[in-house]
């Protein structure tokens, strides 16, 4: 889905791994014009007497991410430092298909891609790193996959929390607040808000190990798709050199 440093008001250009890794999902998104725009809203208070009700939901919520034959989606992010109120932007479309291919395309940054292919995944970020793709196992970029860091039996690595049901974009949907069990996870806290009717998550806020506060809003998502032939395919543009580090991400950033 690590520990992340603080972002200042400008964008730090750091060495390709760390730049990688840093995003722990999405990459490390580009600085929209430092704003102060103030903390993401949070989820209302919580409901008592339905948590197993909650953990019930997001268990399905990850049945139905891993056997979806394919899925597409919209998807922006904003990236909050609460140290000194700043937030940051990215946005583009997100693709799954069964569970072990997936790309997050960016438009904005334009050309920022994360893909798995099923095999590996490629983290090719030119508005951080030029010139530059990271190629990693699966199991080493594992904090990469959306659907691995939040759903990936979550019955055993997380405590559930209801929130109050609310509506996203006229859809009813269920916050459910989820605590990790052990250490290992990549975020302290993470709430998904996640449809009632078809369990899919259409919001998504992750408090990272460093305090960055990452949200992600899924809209236009629409399953059963056609995708074309190459659209889990990383094509490596000519001059850009392929990285492949022994370690796992997760132990190459700084402390």
């Amino acid at each position: 889905m690590t520990s992340h440093p603080t972002f200042p008001g400008r964008r730090v250009v750091r060495p390709l791994v760390s730049a990688l890794a840093l995003g722990l999902i999405l990459g490390a998104p580009r600085a929209a014009e430092a704003q102060t725009a103030g903390r993401p809203a949070a989820a209302t208070a919580p409901m008592s007497g339905s948590d197993s009700a909650a953990m019930a939901l997001v268990m399905r919520s990850s049945a139905a991410y891993r056997s979806a034959r394919t899925l597409r989606a919209t998807f922006t992010q904003t990236l909050y430092n609460p140290r000194t109120g700043s937030s940051y932007a990215a946005a583009g479309e997100f693709l799954q298909r069964g569970a072990e291919q997936f790309a997050f395309r960016f438009t904005d940054p334009e050309g920022d891609a994360v893909i798995g292919d099923g095999s590996v995944l490629w983290l090719y970020l030119p508005s951080t790193a030029k010139g530059q793709v990271l190629k990693v196992s699966r199991a080493a970029g594992a904090g990469l996959d959306l659907v691995d860091v939040l759903l990936r039996d979550p019955g055993e690595r997380f405590r559930a929390q209801a929130l109050a049901d609310t509506t996203i974009a006229g859809r009813a949907v269920r916050p459910v607040q989820l605590t990790p069990r052990a250490s290992g996870t990549p975020f302290s806290r993470a709430t998904v808000w996640v449809d009632v009717e078809n369990a899919l998550i259409r919001r998504a806020e992750l408090v990272e190990l460093s305090g960055m506060i990452r949200t992600l809003n899924f809209t236009e998502m629409r399953t059963g798709v056609t995708f074309p032939a190459d659209a889990f395919v990383f094509k490596v543009p000519e001059g850009v050199r392929v990285i492949e580090p022994g370690a796992s991400l997760g132990r190459m950033v700084p402390r």
